[in-house]
């Protein structure tokens, strides 16, 4: 019987995610780890145009996670495009398993882009009224450090001032900063939304419809009939406040 993660108390912890890219003869491998999630998508391309999607589910939360995996493939026929909002332009984000996409629209940025592999890390200490830090680092080195308050960037300039949601900073980013920053800050934007998940003891849940505030609407899981049979999956939380090195590891 799998066995309960033990919770970390909340403004006790670090919320952890790390997103990479690897590149492979056929297009690229994308990967996503955090503390509630590990799903890799492998991307074949032709032509410039999205040949194929499959994505695997190495750790999810739900039952019902896995079912996106056969919704991932809606992204063939997509040509590439170097915007980690593009994929969600070309096929709703929002039926899918977002997390799972997530690693799939990093691969095709990327590879719209065309650059080579990445490694993303961010970390996101939990909240103490309402104020936070938000670091990510690329390939090792840091690229954005953001003082948050509440919803608002407080710091640096250009970002104070923005805030999380609600705020148009998607599109201020791609409109105004270069490319490797503009794909930072949506990717950091995105962590800072679902370090939040650190407020609850997700596992205490049985059923993804019992959790307060649940995304209703949001993915896959989180949509009508599905909502009604995700159950949790017992163990498949990570504590990474301390961890070393990659995030797969400790998967």
């Amino acid at each position: 019987m799998p066995q309960r993660t033990p919770y970390q108390p909340h403004g006790t912890g670090i919320y952890r995610r790390e997103l990479s890219v690897s590149r492979t003869e056929q297009g690229a491998i994308g990967e996503l780890v955090d503390v509630f999630h590990h799903f890799r998508a492998r991307v074949v391309v032709r032509d410039g145009v999205v040949a194929g999607v499959a994505a695997e589910s190495v750790r999810s939360p739900w039952s019902t996670c896995r079912e996106a995996e056969s919704l991932i493939g809606r992204l063939a026929g997509m040509p590439l495009a170097p915007s980690l909002r593009a994929a969600g332009r070309y096929t709703p984000m929002r039926a899918q398993c977002t997390h799972m996409f997530d690693a799939a629209a990093l691969a095709i940025a990327r590879l719209g882009r065309g650059l080579g592999d990445v490694v993303y890390s961010i970390a996101i200490p939990d909240r103490r009224e309402g104020r936070t830090r938000a670091t990510l680092a690329r390939d090792g080195e840091p690229l954005l450090d953001w003082t948050l308050d509440q919803n608002r960037i407080d710091s640096p300039a250009p970002y104070a001032g923005r805030h999380i949601v609600g705020g148009g900073l998607a599109d201020w980013a791609e409109a105004r900063l270069d490319a490797d920053l503009a794909e930072g800050a949506l990717l950091l934007q995105r962590a800072c939304l679902i370090s939040g998940g650190r407020r609850l003891d997700l596992e205490s849940f049985a059923r993804a419809r019992d959790v307060p505030g649940g995304p209703v609407g949001s993915c896959h899981t989180y949509s009508d009939e599905p909502l009604r049979r995700a159950t949790r999956m017992v163990g498949s939380v990570r504590n990474l406040t301390d961890a070393k090195g990659p995030l797969a590891q400790e998967s």
